[in-house]
């Protein structure tokens, strides 16, 4: 990873903005990604971006996925650019993707 790429991380802190974890946004429409024990019990998540950008969402936006280890995140607002995930150069819209 690149200094350009820490840029797009996003820091998970519960509500008293203690720090749990980090993830990426996956795509455009504002899905973070992360680890599962980043959000794990919490029923509100304060999300930080860089440049001083929040975001503060309840445990509703939250997809767990246990059985992979991670969690999906949806956000507004954050201004951060999604983290490449694949070679190709656009996907199509409406187009599914598997996690």
């Amino acid at each position: 990873m690149g200094r350009e790429d820490l840029a797009t991380l996003v820091r998970i802190c519960d509500p008293a903005g203690s720090p749990r974890g980090t993830g990426f946004l996956a795509d455009h429409e504002g899905t973070l990604v992360t680890s599962h024990e980043a959000v794990d019990g919490l029923t509100r998540l304060l999300l930080r971006a860089p440049g001083d950008r929040t975001c503060l969402t309840g445990a509703d936006a939250v997809t767990p996925l246990p059985e992979h280890g991670l969690a999906l995140v949806r956000t507004h607002g954050l201004g951060v650019r999604p983290l490449p995930l694949a070679t190709r150069p656009e996907t199509e819209p409406g187009t599914y993707v598997r996690i």
